[in-house]
């Protein structure tokens, strides 16, 4: 079911299964502090299943671009990318996964077969808005589901990785080691919570980067999820791409590296173009660090609008 609010509910509400208390006046106060109340006046609010969505609309014949933010956010933190993006002639529909942001279900809770079966149901609705070819951008753990939506269906036509993950190609030992006991762990406790700062320290991230200013603004935000089920993190770090074993006729791919990524190094990029058997292509921005979407996000923008540009029409 597709719903279209004017506005959404700021009386004591549910993120998930956890009740977010803030007043309108709070989230205002909050979108003003990051800078995005411009930008989301451009957005339509949109209400798909359980998923929230919000849609940047440029016009009926433009391709549709889907994006998946990174771990522990929600797409309304992405306002001022997404809608440079829309500016460069593109509909951009952004999804909170579910558990996250405005999305329904349990905080930080969700399964990758159950992500992609939602996020195919977002596409059976926009098709019937939008008619042209359809690309995703996956923005750090959002870019192994974008690959992985993409091979499920054949909509996609073009892929563009903020980085990727590959679970069949760990970084290292120690990556390897961890999704190790990320899976067994899993068949014991699914349900236990495991503290975000175990994995990736968003704070650090930010330090000494443009966007360093949000944190202290969005540490305290209860809509973002700073610990996870176990059994997320084993979902996602268990999934096997099938990118690495054959390459696909159906969409293109890209992956796009900071220089400086503070996360994964450029090297490990550099190795999964090298050992995947579809062909992504590679490209590394000199001086940008692993926060592009909100550190740069004009830049990025442009970046992900030439990609589209020619790999969609």
């Amino acid at each position: 079911m597709l719903t279209t609010p004017q506005s959404l509910s700021w009386h004591p509400c549910l993120a998930g299964s956890q009740p977010v208390y803030e007043t309108l006046q709070e989230r205002n106060n909050l979108r003003q502090a990051l800078g995005l109340s411009a930008a989301l006046q451009q957005r339509e609010v949109l209400r798909i299943g359980d998923l929230h969505c919000e849609l940047y609309p440029h016009a009926s014949e433009a391709p549709l671009i889907i994006f998946l933010p990174g771990i522990t956010t929600y797409v309304e933190l992405y306002a001022v990318f997404l809608t440079a993006l829309q500016g460069q002639g593109f509909n951009v529909l952004a999804v909170d996964l579910p558990g996250h942001g405005y999305s329904g279900g349990t905080r930080g809770d969700y399964r990758v077969a159950q992500v992609l079966k939602a996020l195919q149901s977002v596409l059976d609705i926009m098709q019937q808005r939008f008619s042209e070819p359809v690309g995703i951008y996956g923005y750090s753990i959002g870019a192994l589901l974008a690959v992985a939506l993409a091979e499920r269906d054949a909509r996609v036509r073009s892929v563009l990785c903020g980085t990727l993950l590959v679970p069949d190609i760990p970084p290292d030992f120690f990556h390897q080691f961890g999704w190790q006991w990320l899976s067994g762990t899993a068949l014991l406790m699914p349900r236990m919570r495991l503290p975000l700062k175990q994995l990736l320290d968003l704070e650090a991230l930010l330090t000494g980067r443009p966007a360093a200013g949000l944190m202290q603004h969005i540490r305290n935000d209860s809509r973002m999820v700073y610990d996870y089920p176990v059994a997320t993190l084993a979902s996602l770090f268990s999934w096997r791409l099938g990118v690495v074993r054959r390459a696909y006729t159906s969409f293109m791919a890209a992956i796009v590296h900071g220089e400086h990524d503070e996360v994964l190094p450029a090297s490990y990029s550099q190795r999964l173009v090298n050992r995947l058997q579809h062909p992504f292509k590679l490209m590394t921005l000199r001086d940008e660090g692993h926060m592009l979407p909100w550190d740069n996000p004009a830049v990025m923008a442009a970046l992900a609008a030439g990609w589209f540009a020619g790999t969609l029409t």
